[in-house]
């Protein structure tokens, strides 16, 4: 996404070191003891960090092509054949893009998703004069950011999200991995995975400001000055340690 800085790690084969360095970053936020309870949960945290290694490594190449034919949107994969949508009379498309199992287009009144594994197109009208500005298209979900809305398009079912932006509320930062993704708002922490639920919200308090973030190994480590913050799909949304 151009504009919102967007943090990926480089894999390589010691990816195991900057596992270590990534949690021994994580376990020094804390300056007291930890409880058993607690010490347990992040004990947990470091064992799965490692097993997200892999995961959509062989989702990587395009399942999807994308073409415009006759006033249509067409799509083709391997299972689904060609797949078209019509377009309207007056809509003009505006970008398109695959990667892995998704392919997107959009256009001056919708956002199109194509879904490999559903074998089919969905659709999310935008609302009148609604501006795109930002996308992101990953291996297995697409993020798409207008100045009214955030969108999920979810591959692995064909489906579309979207979480509503505040009047005065403004996005400032962008982490995203094949695993999930984090928008960092003046307000809030709005998280996203591509497997199970919808945009998952954590309020920043009155005064409350960012003082750093991660995003290695499948996980988003949110710094404030008042707590951390962990997102990602393995540990189903948000943990929150103080």
């Amino acid at each position: 996404m151009r504009g919102i800085s967007d943090h990926r790690l480089v894999r390589v084969a010691g990816h195991g070191s900057s596992h270590l360095n990534l949690f021994g970053r994580f376990m020094n936020t804390f300056e007291t003891p930890l409880s058993p309870v607690r010490l347990c949960l992040i004990t947990s945290l470091a064992l799965i960090w490692p097993l997200s290694q892999g995961v959509t490594g062989a989702e990587l190449q395009s399942e999807v092509t994308l073409w415009l034919d006759s006033g249509q949107a067409v799509a083709t994969s391997q299972l689904s054949g060609r797949r078209e949508i019509p377009l309207g009379a007056q809509e003009v498309v505006l970008s398109s893009g695959t990667n892995g199992i998704t392919g997107i287009v959009v256009t001056s009144r919708r956002l199109l998703g194509f879904s490999s594994r559903a074998l089919t197109w969905s659709k999310k009208e935008l609302d009148v004069n609604e501006k795109v500005l930002e996308r992101k298209i990953l291996p297995t979900f697409t993020l798409i950011r207008t100045d009214r809305h955030l969108y999920g398009f979810r591959g692995v079912n064909g489906l579309w999200l979207e979480e509503p932006l505040g009047m005065r509320e403004k996005v400032t930062r962008f982490h995203s991995n094949d695993y999930g993704a984090v928008f960092i708002t003046n307000e809030r922490l709005v998280g996203f995975t591509p497997l199970l639920g919808g945009f998952a919200s954590k309020s920043l308090g009155v005064h409350e400001h960012i003082v750093g973030a991660d995003n290695e190994d499948g996980l988003i480590v949110v710094s404030t000055n008042q707590r951390t913050l962990v997102f990602g799909t393995r540990i189903s949304g948000w943990e929150e340690f103080e």
